[in-house]
């Protein structure tokens, strides 16, 4: 850890703004190694009775202790974990360590990852519900040992059912369960809200956001492939069928949800995240239901394909709101278009809302999504984030993975060179002060990770497998959406 430390003060002490210089300026494995490093033995669960392998979501960079930490523009603070670890803030994270173990030989990446989620999943799941104390609101607090807070909402997708299956499966399937039970509210028609009772059952409705239905659509059907347990089936098809009812005889858009000030809006990024998961869960599921969830999921393309993104010189980028009998987009409010690098709760950058688009090309191949992504890749090339501007590591690391999608699908060297440059500008920024933790901002000077530091340190290592390993593919799954 030393010699690592080592390494990272005397190059980002040499690096402030890249100019042009080649990717052998920084190594990226090192940079990567040095952040997993400082985490897995600095930044483990030491506070309390009880000390797990859990790893904290906020540090001080250079003691490693509970950080002073004010607000971070754009971050509520009932979201934030100060005193404790949330995996879903982290998810990133533990793709890393176990393409660590990969690339290196070294298997204590893979193993700390695992151990983490074992602990995590056997002591934070609710006796009472099933549901983890992770996501947008909780965590688990090292000092009190007992959630931060008691509301259960998804932060990200959770694409580790894989491996978290293999080290708890009863655990998961538990989870699962829990959603069902607790999270949807109305088991005849589906209705349900985003956020529930971690303690007790408590749950309600018309809050039913698009992207949050994918994210259970997709834990359930993870589950029904492990167990066949019949009410997974019948728990998607509730939540298909519930979509299909709110969603404009017009247009066939989805509302953001059904309360009455939101039910004639649509934000597009929202069903597009759903149908990613429709999409990806079809083929878990029997037949007829998957032929149901790949109609709603093309139904989203139509109006997604028809909405007046723009990536003209002067456009407006993509449409983040939208009526849904019209499709027009909106004027005015949070949500009217993406922007290049400003971002805050609930919006999307260009690039993050492109690597989506990205995912749902992937699954059908329209060339609609592909325009919109080398668009927005474009705008890239030329756009430098500006100093009046608080900037976050994530949405660097959503750029890089963006022109490195960009370089796959045109070969252009422009892309990767492009990629490179970020990615000298972000550990510039971030990675100051001799510390292997980036800062959580611009204006901040400790490590908090729910400005999405390990989505900056997952596109870097796919940014090292690029130049150094091209026919590896680590797998890495690009999750911010």
């Amino acid at each position: 850890m030393a010699k690592r430390m080592v390494w990272v003060t005397a190059v980002l002490g040499a690096i402030l703004v890249w100019p042009g210089a080649g990717a052998a300026q920084v190594d990226y494995l090192d940079v990567v190694q040095a952040y997993a490093d400082a985490l897995l033995e600095h930044g483990r669960d030491s506070r309390g009775e009880v000390t797990s392998p859990l790893v904290a979501s906020a540090l001080d960079r250079k003691t490693f202790g509970v950080p002073e930490a004010g607000d971070i523009e754009g971050i509520r603070t009932n979201d934030r974990m100060l005193t404790g670890a949330n995996p879903m803030h982290d998810e990133n994270l533990y793709q890393v360590l176990y393409a660590l173990s990969e690339i290196t030989g070294d298997r204590r990446y893979a193993e700390e990852a695992d151990r983490a989620l074992t602990w995590f999943f056997e002591h934070c799941q609710s006796p009472a519900t099933g549901l983890l104390a992770w996501g947008e609101h909780m965590g688990w607090d090292f000092e009190q040992e007992k959630p931060i807070r008691d509301t259960h909402e998804f932060f990200r997708p959770w694409v580790l059912w894989e491996r978290s299956y293999a080290l708890a499966p009863e655990a998961c399937q538990r989870f699962a369960q829990g959603l069902w039970d607790h999270q949807i509210s109305d088991h005849e028609t589906g209705e349900f809200s985003r956020h529930a009772t971690w303690t007790r059952h408590g749950t309600g409705g018309d809050n039913e956001y698009p992207r949050h239905g994918g994210f259970y659509i997709s834990t359930w059907a993870k589950a029904y492939a492990q167990t066949k347990a019949p009410q997974f089936p019948d728990a998607i098809e509730t939540l298909v069928d519930y979509y299909e009812s709110l969603s404009s005889p017009a247009t066939g858009a989805i509302p953001c949800s059904s309360s009455p000030a939101r039910a004639k809006i649509m934000w597009p990024e929202s069903s597009l995240s759903l149908a990613v998961d429709l999409w990806d869960s079809a083929g878990k599921v029997p037949q007829a239901l998957a032929e149901k969830m790949r109609q709603r999921a093309a139904k989203t393309d139509a109006v997604f394909l028809k909405l007046a993104h723009d990536f003209g010189p002067d456009g407006i980028g993509f449409v983040s709101g939208a009526d849904i009998d019209t499709l027009g987009p909106l004027s005015e409010g949070r949500w009217t278009h993406t922007q290049t690098w400003a971002t805050g709760y609930g919006k999307m950058t260009d690039a993050q809302e492109a690597m989506l688009c990205y995912l749902r090309y992937k699954q059908v191949g329209l060339d609609g999504y592909k325009r919109l992504m080398l668009g927005a890749a474009a705008r890239y090339l030329t756009s430098e984030p500006t100093p009046d501007v608080t900037l976050y590591p994530g949405p660097f690391g959503d750029v890089i993975f963006l022109l490195l999608t960009a370089h796959d699908l045109t070969g252009e060297s422009k892309y990767l060179e492009r990629a490179d440059y970020f990615a000298q500008r972000a550990v510039g920024m971030f990675l100051d002060g001799g510390s292997a933790l980036p800062r959580a901002s611009t204006r901040s000077e400790h490590y908090e990770a729910i400005t999405r530091a390990d989505t900056l340190m997952m596109a870097l290592l796919k940014l090292w497998e690029r130049h150094n390993k091209p026919a590896m593919h680590l797998g890495l799954v690009y999750n911010d959406r």
